[in-house]
């Protein structure tokens, strides 16, 4: 998982999230999916199934190439450069991906099991 963030290269407290809980497979994904399932795991995460976490330290970079390669963060990336060229007092004029991830909570653990066992009673009954 991943935030983009704009941030303000002078004052590091100045943070905006420009895009929040993205998921990505591909880079060439359309910003109206990533959002879809972007609002997916919010409903979840208020759910209480899983937990979201972008503050623990992330360190394998592989796992995060997708979003470095993918359009929505290149149109970020374009964006903060533009804005901080043009706009006289730019706030907001460093790209920034933070990575993250999502885990299943003991109470998504327990509905996941709980969905897996009704799914091998249909296929079988």
């Amino acid at each position: 998982m991943a935030r983009f963030e704009l941030h303000n290269d002078a004052e590091k407290e100045l943070v905006m999230t420009a895009l929040d809980n993205v998921y990505m497979e591909h880079p060439e994904e359309e910003m109206g999916l990533v959002k879809k399932r972007g609002e997916a795991l919010r409903g979840l995460e208020e759910r209480g199934l899983i937990s979201i976490d972008f503050d623990a330290p992330v360190w394998v970079a592989g796992d995060h190439i997708v979003y470095y390669k993918s359009k929505i963060y290149e149109l970020l990336c374009h964006t903060a450069l533009e804005a901080s060229r043009t706009v006289e007092g730019c706030l907001f004029n460093l790209p920034v991906l933070r990575k993250g991830y999502a885990e299943l909570t003991p109470r998504g653990r327990q509905e996941t099991r709980r969905l897996l066992a009704r799914h091998r009673m249909e296929q079988h009954g």
